[in-house]
């Protein structure tokens, strides 16, 4: 089972979404472990309660399904990600990578700036739609409902982004 570690804006996507009656965090969670930072959850759950998006994030977090961490001390790092100027979520969420026991985890992040920071500091990450494909690929989803899952969540990314992902789908 993959562990990934997700940003806000990834975890709002797939806590907003529904394929078939049932969220897409549902179908990812069947897959995946998820772990979040503590600045995300409360960015995402306590921040934005009253959303629909929030509340679906928040029961699963109170069952346990998503777990929610401390990133760790890492001063060097820190400096390091502090001179782009990323939100708490993002810089958590890398820093969250550095976990002992996240180790082989998978960053989810959807910003381009974060991604990009992630990458430059050799942090395993994907975007999410990327995660989808990943998913398909190692034989741990459907393609047919990775690509409604795709559809469903659209409008969050620029049409590029989905266009590539849906031709990586239908291979």
């Amino acid at each position: 089972m993959s562990h990934l570690i997700f940003d806000a804006g990834p975890l709002i996507t797939v806590c907003r979404f529904s394929v078939a009656d049932r969220l897409v965090i549902d179908y990812i969670l069947q897959r995946c472990e998820i772990t979040v930072a503590l600045s995300v959850r409360d960015e995402v759950v306590i921040a934005g309660a009253s959303y629909p998006d929030a509340q679906a994030a928040r029961q699963r977090v109170e069952r346990g399904q998503i777990a929610v961490l401390t990133p760790p001390s890492d001063p060097g790092l820190e400096t390091q990600i502090a001179l782009y100027g990323l939100g708490a979520g993002e810089r958590d969420s890398i820093l969250l990578t550095e976990h002992i026991d996240l180790e082989g985890a998978t960053l989810v992040i959807d910003d381009h700036l974060a991604y990009l920071v992630s990458d430059r500091l050799g942090r395993q990450k994907r975007f999410l739609l990327d995660v989808i494909v990943y998913l398909v690929n190692a034989g741990e989803l459907d393609k047919d409902l990775a690509i409604e899952m795709v559809d469903a969540v659209r409008t969050r990314y620029p049409p590029a982004f989905v266009e590539h992902t849906m031709l990586l789908l239908r291979g």
